[in-house]
């Protein structure tokens, strides 16, 4: 069974090192087999606004993005992707960065213009249309600036997204079903390091009017 870290927090805090979290679950009886950080390999990938596009001399297909990435100049990008626009928010890899499936992103040049970086699309942050169901799965990645949380340019994009889960996959075995639940593995979880367990018991509502 995977289990989120982050539903676990909503009924036991466990903050502790995901290493000792996995380690002392083992031994309580909880065998884990492995855990994946969401945020893994992703690195060096920040939040930009488009600030100006214009087609590449040499190519019809290509276009040159001055972004806004937060730093004290803009970065220029070189994209063949289609349904950019100036203002829009996207995913930018900078130099030396890191995309999901483990790829190294470095400045360089497409036909002749310098390029410091790409533009990501969800497939690059190892998502699909089911995590972002506004976004399309062939183009670049536009992100829609959310009321709860303000996006700005340089902004990490494991915060921008909320990318910060980690799933921990456990071996349950026929005489536990018990925990095949997110609440039988968080009263595991509460007992394995004594932490208070916090469920909110359901609440019935009666119809109001006489029978």
């Amino acid at each position: 069974m995977d289990l989120s870290m982050r539903w676990l927090n909503d009924y036991v805090k466990a903050d502790m090192p995901i290493k000792e979290f996995v380690a002392d679950m083992t031994m309580s009886g909880s065998k884990v087999e492995t855990y994946h950080k969401m945020s893994d390999p992703i690195n060096n990938v920040v939040v930009a606004k488009v600030l100006k596009l214009e087609r590449h001399p040499d190519s019809e297909k290509l276009w040159i993005c001055q972004l806004d990435a937060g730093r004290e100049e803009p970065v220029q990008i070189v994209t063949a992707a289609q349904n950019l626009f100036e203002g829009a928010i996207v995913p930018a890899c900078m130099h030396n960065s890191t995309i999901a499936d483990g790829t190294k992103i470095t400045k360089g040049k497409l036909r002749g213009v310098a390029s410091n970086g790409m533009l990501c699309s969800l497939g690059e942050l190892g998502l699909t249309t089911h995590d972002f169901p506004y976004a399309i799965a062939d183009g670049i990645f536009i992100l829609k600036q959310e009321t709860e949380k303000a996006l700005y340019p340089g902004m990490d994009i494991h915060e921008a997204i909320d990318f910060g889960d980690t799933t921990v996959e456990f071996e349950i075995t026929s005489n536990r079903p018990d925990c095949m639940s997110v609440l039988g593995l968080a009263r595991e979880t509460a007992a394995t390091f004594d932490l208070p367990l916090n469920i909110k018991e359901p609440e019935i509502k009666g119809i109001g009017g006489t029978a």
